[in-house]
């Protein structure tokens, strides 16, 4: 997924493109010679040696170090300075308000998670606390380094008009966000889904590296997922794709703040996992959940119930074992209509680890067809709770360091980049 720079068209910039070309190659391998580069690429060597040079120059990449050669002179390899520049990715929800400082590989360098804790769920509330997360993050760092920053937001969003269309969780429908960021930031500007932020974070730098065919799950407050299908994000018609937590489990089931009844959502969240149970000690009160907070379930946490399966708590496990297989329901409609090579759980729900997948993976067993279940590794995220604001600030990073201009294209609002184009 790339995106254009608004009212600044980069792409008419000389040699544009052979230069992203370059920096792209030395951004995925660190060992790389000009000569190699040469071949990689297809450009002359003099135009790789002037570009490679003017990269030095500007502090993008260096000189790592000589290569041993059979024949000739020793290659020297080339790498990319991680730190020459950073990029901010943020998610924001009804919960929590998290923004991460990466480096050009898309490594956190520094993170700021802070409760929202006001039931003010306003755009204007919510990106004050944003604009507050961001000065603290960034207070040492000299804002020219700074490339973009990416927001992503649980919901449908239009990136190319930077516009939430519409959010189940948050009271916001079409909502001009990325407008409202421009006001505040002197950044460029680019918004996402929470859902597709977090798996192009998971396919460029987590668990899907290299896989082209994937589904990321994550479950939470919330479901929200994202495909990538031939190495590509699917967005869907209107950017409406990924929404799992709305796939139909119980036709007759609990009403869901979608409006429809039996959504996965209403069954496999955190809140699902607590109210459930919370129902199960009302039968169980000699349970050591209960003896622990008698009757006082308001303070549950899921952090509690993790804890408890983890220390052999039989209630605790069947209440994670439930929801492991209200998700392997969805997941292998999933599976079964997409042919898929992975699959990636993320979220706090995530870490509850095998108490989750491994009733997850029996469900799979059973619905999903074998020859699509064959060697189809369901894994926990690598990114963890980091996925979507790492995932917004690699889809800004790619923007910057990748020649590729694909299908989708969401806008990036823009003021001024020192980035070398």
């Amino acid at each position: 997924m790339t995106f254009s720079l608004a009212n600044a068209d980069h792409t008419k910039q000389p040699n544009w493109h052979n230069r992203r070309l370059v920096l792209d190659h030395i951004r995925q391998r660190a060992d790389l010679s000009r000569s190699d580069l040469v071949r990689l690429t297809g450009l002359s060597k003099a135009t790789v040696s002037a570009i490679v040079a003017e990269l030095i120059e500007t502090g993008l990449v260096q000189e790592t170090g000589n290569q041993n050669s059979a024949i000739g002179r020793p290659r020297i390899s080339l790498s990319l300075v991680p730190d020459a520049n950073f990029a901010l990715g943020a998610e924001l929800t009804t919960e929590e308000c998290r923004v991460v400082l990466t480096n050009l590989h898309a490594e956190p360098v520094k993170r700021l998670a802070r409760p929202i804790g006001t039931s003010d769920l306003s755009v204007a509330a919510l990106l004050q606390i944003l604009e507050e997360c961001v000065t603290t993050v960034t207070a040492d760092v000299d804002p020219a380094r700074i490339l973009a920053l990416g927001v992503c937001v649980p919901g449908i969003v239009d990136s190319a008009a930077g516009i939430v269309t519409f959010s189940v969780i948050l009271p916001w429908k079409n909502v001009a966000l990325a407008q409202a960021l421009r006001q505040r930031f002197v950044y460029p500007i680019a918004v996402f889904s929470r859902g597709n932020a977090a798996t192009w974070g998971e396919r460029w730098y987590g668990a899907g590296r290299d896989v082209d065919n994937l589904l990321y799950v994550r479950v939470g407050a919330g479901i929200v997922s994202g495909l990538v299908l031939h190495g590509q994000p699917y967005l869907g018609r209107n950017y409406g794709a990924g929404e799992l937590g709305h796939m139909t489990v119980q036709p007759e089931g609990t009403l869901c703040r979608c409006g429809n009844r039996g959504c996965l959502a209403t069954v496999a969240t955190t809140d699902a996992l607590l109210n459930r149970v919370r129902q199960l000690l009302r039968h169980d009160t000699s349970n050591a959940l209960w003896t622990t907070m008698p009757h006082n379930f308001d303070h549950l946490t899921l952090t509690d119930v993790v804890s408890a399966a983890q220390d052999a708590n039989p209630l605790a496990q069947q209440a994670l074992a439930e929801i492991g297989r209200w998700l392997g329901v969805a997941v292998a409609s999933a599976i079964n209509l997409l042919n898929l090579e992975m699959v990636i759980v993320g979220g706090p729900l995530a870490l509850a680890g095998d108490y989750l997948l491994a009733p997850l993976q029996n469900e799979l067993a059973q619905r999903a067809l074998p020859t699509h279940l064959a060697n189809l590794p369901v894994t926990t995220s690598l990114l963890k709770e980091d996925a979507p604001a790492v995932g917004a600030a690699s889809l800004v990073l790619h923007e910057f360091l990748s020649p590729h201009q694909q299908a989708t294209k969401p806008a990036l609002l823009h003021h001024r980049t020192t980035f070398v184009q």
